[in-house]
C-alpha cells in the first residue's frame, strides 16, 4: 500500500524550527536527523537542505556545507538564503570575488528579507576583513 504525508506549511516550519534549535544547541546529529526528515517530507524543497548546510558550517565541515548549498540551488536557483550562505561560506575559505557574487545575488533576488539583511551584513565584513 502506497501512501504520503503531506505536511502543510506550518507543520513544516515546526519541524524546521526544532532542527534551527539543536543546531543551536550544537546538537548536531539531532538537528541533522531533523532536516534530514523534512527533506524526505518536502523534497522539492531547498529550505531543509539550506539547513542542512548550516550544520555543517556550524560543525566546521565546510565542504560538506558547500554542496548542501549547491543541491539547495538546483532544487531552487532562486534561493536569496541558499546564496547568502554560499557567500557566507566564500569569506570563510577567502575567497573576496566569490563571496560578492553570492551575496550581491542573495540581496538582489531577496533585498528585504532576512536573507538580503544577512548577505549585506556579510557584504560589509568582505570589505573590512583583510584577507591575507
Amino acid at each position: 500500500m502506497a501512501w504520503s504525508i503531506n505536511p502543510s506549511k506550518e507543520e513544516l516550519a515546526f519541524v524546521m524550527e526544532a532542527g534551527m534549535l539543536y543546531r543551536d544547541l550544537h546538537r548536531f546529529q539531532e538537528a541533522r536527523d531533523v532536516f534530514n526528515g523534512a527533506r524526505i517530507l518536502a523534497p522539492a524543497s531547498e529550505v531543509p537542505e539550506v539547513a542542512l548546510g548550516t550544520v555543517a558550517f556550524q560543525n566546521g565541515d565546510f565542504e560538506r556545507a558547500g554542496m548542501h548549498y549547491r543541491r539547495a540551488l538546483r532544487l531552487n536557483p532562486r534561493s536569496a538564503w541558499a546564496y547568502a550562505h554560499l557567500g557566507e561560506l566564500a569569506l570563510f575559505e577567502i575567497d573576496k570575488e566569490q563571496a560578492r557574487d553570492h551575496l550581491n545575488t542573495a540581496i538582489e533576488l531577496d533585498p528585504r528579507s532576512d536573507h538580503g539583511r544577512l548577505a549585506r551584513a556579510l557584504m560589509d565584513l568582505v570589505d573590512v576583513v583583510n584577507f591575507r
